[in-house]
């Protein structure tokens, strides 16, 4: 009797893992809402800060000549997603990126300019705050990945006026950023970011296995002191979100917010202006910051 039924059991287990298997069959690509978007990058709770770390190289290029790494770096954002009354959502956040060494990964204080011949001071990225803006109305996707997972890439241009203020008298500070092509800054942002599919169903407000990954196209950065040089800065790399916060960074970014950045262990709450918030440029170009670059000041400067 019980040889017989052995047969029959086999096949209802097999039926029924065939029907779980039909239930777990994911759509090759996912529509996401702006919520859905925000528990991706940071987390649809309002109270909490999200903490993304990542690390890669900064390479150069320009025609004619081979490609070369000119730095490595290692950064980080911690943000705030607030929804508004339209539907659409604020992330509002503090950026900090340094850049190293290429061979011994070591924090730059100063950097010999191949283009130049001179050592100029090394200004480490302290955006702060940076702002971006997910409207309503706007369709994303995710495409599944092997392993159940998916990805959603999103791609910034970016083209505005050279907030460095380009000018024709040699006795300014600020004369290396002139001529015609120094008008606009211009760029390519893109970000690629995997996720569980498992979390993306589930309920929590923040998806903790993120994964990003970053490219930058740019200008030599104002430090430089050498715009004109037709060569074009690409920046590589990836990264994840951090559990626990800004207290679990890599030591070297845990150090420079400790002891000089303390505002960076928390998000913005609020947006204080309209737009995109600080940027490399807009940065360099306040006076403060400017005049502590032309004095050898060592960077990221401490909180205002």
């Amino acid at each position: 009797m019980m040889m017989g039924r052995i047969p029959i059991i086999l096949f209802t287990l097999l039926l029924s893992a065939m029907s779980a298997a039909a239930t777990t069959i994911l759509p090759a690509t996912r529509k996401l809402s702006g919520e859905d978007l925000m528990r991706i990058r940071a987390s649809t709770d309002e109270r909490q800060s999200t903490v993304v770390e990542w690390q890669g190289q900064v390479l150069s290029y320009k025609p004619g000549e081979a490609p070369a790494v000119v730095f490595n770096v290692r950064g980080m954002n911690i943000a705030r997603a607030k929804k508004l009354p339209d539907g659409s959502y604020d992330l509002l956040s503090r950026e900090l990126q340094l850049y190293l060494d290429p061979i011994t990964d070591k924090v730059l204080d100063v950097w010999q300019n191949p283009y130049s011949g001179k050592k100029v001071p090394v200004v480490h990225v302290a955006n702060n705050p940076v702002y971006q803006t997910f409207p309503t109305g706007v369709d994303y996707y995710g495409r599944l990945q092997p392993g159940g997972t998916y990805t959603f890439q999103l791609s910034i241009p970016l083209s505005y006026p050279n907030p460095l203020n380009p000018t024709s008298d040699p006795k300014s500070p600020l004369y290396p950023y002139q001529g015609p092509f120094q008008a606009k800054f211009s760029g390519i942002e893109s970000f690629t970011f995997t996720f569980s599919a498992l979390e993306l169903a589930g309920k929590s407000k923040s998806l903790p296995s993120t994964q990003v990954y970053w490219t930058r196209t740019s200008p030599l950065l104002p430090f430089m002191a050498t715009p004109s040089t037709n060569t074009t800065l690409l920046f590589v790399a990836t990264g994840s979100k951090v559990e626990g916060g800004w207290k679990n960074l890599d030591g070297t970014l845990k150090n420079v917010i400790e002891k000089t950045l303390p505002v960076y262990k928390d998000a913005p709450t609020e947006r204080t202006s309209p737009g995109g918030g600080v940027s490399s440029w807009s940065y360099f170009a306040r006076s403060e910051v400017l005049q502590a670059y032309l004095k050898g000041a060592v960077f990221p400067l401490p909180d205002r």
